[in-house]
């Protein structure tokens, strides 16, 4: 990976012709920078996929997900767990999880497996971290069950949990929301932090 060095004034004034040019008003430009999405454009030049390797013994799978930012949080579970039942818990923490942004996004994911078993939550996240990745938020991770239903067939995992990375408190308890196929079965669930890492477990990032 090259080595960093910061962004010239040149640089930038070269972006405001190009924002012109394209007629990207004020308003719209200053839109981006309020909802994250030109943050989210930054990011994704942070981090080249190729430069991504699994820690020793455990491997990665990266995808492409479009992510409905500010949807319902009710719609975001069923269209992750058609499956889901009404007294899940999952359904539980939508306050806990306020929209991101608004519109639609697409976003690289990137998600990580131990599969010997010996992965855990900490070591998941100190794993991204140094790799420049951020956690993601049970949208993104709703988005890979709806728009990705088969991918345990293509990952020859099944039962599969993809498992959001930004963690909420639950009746005293640090819980994260994940994503659950079991053969023909998708649902939305919460569970604590401590137990994930698992053979079947993947923990989602992006860039």
């Amino acid at each position: 990976m090259s080595k960093y060095m910061p962004v010239t004034v040149s640089q930038m004034e070269c972006g405001r012709k190009i924002a012109n040019e394209k007629q990207v008003g004020r308003a719209r430009f200053q839109q981006a920078l309020d909802d994250g999405s030109f943050g989210r454009f930054l990011d994704s030049l942070k981090v080249e996929l190729t430069d991504i390797e699994a820690p020793k013994g455990a491997r990665v799978h990266i995808l492409e997900v479009e992510v409905k930012q500010d949807r319902e949080w009710q719609a975001a579970v069923n269209a992750a767990g058609p499956n889901t039942p009404n007294d899940y818990n999952v359904r539980k923490v939508g306050d806990q999880y306020a929209p991101v942004g608004k519109g639609k996004v697409k976003e690289k994911l990137i998600l990580l497996n131990f599969p010997n078993g010996d992965g855990n939550w900490d070591k998941a996240i100190a794993w991204a971290e140094t790799k420049g990745l951020k956690r993601t938020h049970p949208r993104e991770a709703f988005a890979i069950g709806e728009q990705h239903p088969r991918l345990p067939e293509q990952l020859g995992q099944n039962p599969m949990y993809a498992v959001a990375t930004t963690d909420c408190s639950f009746e005293g308890r640090r819980d994260a929301c994940y994503v659950w196929w079991r053969a023909s079965k998708r649902r939305a669930s919460l569970d604590w932090v401590e137990g994930f890492g698992l053979t079947s477990d993947w923990f989602v990032f992006r860039k």
